[in-house]
């Protein structure tokens, strides 16, 4: 697949600073191999983000401070370019039209190759009411059952969400589908025209069969 080089990179001292905010785990597993492909996420798209957080979750901050959830996402997409000029274009979205635009840390491709959209330490706006909290992984394709019958793509994800949560200290539990978002205790909206809004990926069956591989095992 060639994907030619990425518009822009966020600037090596800051994502060497960005990764350092969360040193890894002395009891994590081996990190797969994870592809750097940023989107640009300079300091217009990170004040845009501290003013998001201001009105939804009543702190101005593009830091992701605190990991309390691992979010699962379909792309509805069939195109790695795809996703990852969506994410870098930073147009308001089309559900709210606000600032900045989304975007999700990973992207797992059919083929398997885990990218590195945005680090980690960084909000990305992937899910109403756990912005400030949580990962987003994304997954090429339309339904969560392409991944399950495509076994380089399923094992990737199981791969990568596992050395996160365990990187994080997450059980199982804290793995959700996009689909599961309002039943989540950390959920928060502020604003009332958001609030009871969820998009319909990776709903409760296909989590639950998700999240049974993720208990076969253990963080080391």
């Amino acid at each position: 697949m060639r994907l030619g080089r990425p518009a822009a990179l966020v600037p090596p001292l800051l994502c060497a600073a960005l990764v350092l905010c969360f040193p890894a785990n002395a009891s994590s597993p081996i990190e797969p191999p994870i592809h750097d492909w940023l989107i640009p996420h300079g300091t217009e798209r990170r004040d845009q983000m501290a003013a998001y957080s201001k009105r939804h979750y009543g702190k101005p901050e593009w830091r992701l401070r605190r990991v309390e959830l691992i979010v699962e996402h379909m792309a509805a997409t069939t195109s790695t370019r795809a996703v990852h000029d969506t994410f870098a274009a930073n147009r308001p979205d089309v559900e709210f039209g606000e600032l900045p635009g989304v975007c999700a840390h990973y992207l797992i491709a059919a083929n398997g190759r885990i990218y590195r959209l945005v680090p980690p330490a960084i909000r990305c706006r992937h899910v109403v009411g756990l912005n400030h909290l949580s990962i987003g992984i994304e997954h090429l394709g339309r339904t969560p059952s392409e991944v399950f019958d495509n076994p380089r793509q399923l094992q990737a994800s199981l791969r990568l969400t596992r050395w996160l949560r365990c990187r994080f200290d997450l059980p199982p539990k804290r793995v959700i589908g996009h689909a599961e978002s309002l039943s989540s205790p950390f959920y928060k909206e502020l604003i009332p025209a958001f609030r009871n809004r969820t998009h319909n990926d990776w709903r409760h069956p296909y989590m639950r069969n998700y999240r049974n591989r993720l208990h076969r095992t253990t963080c080391p």
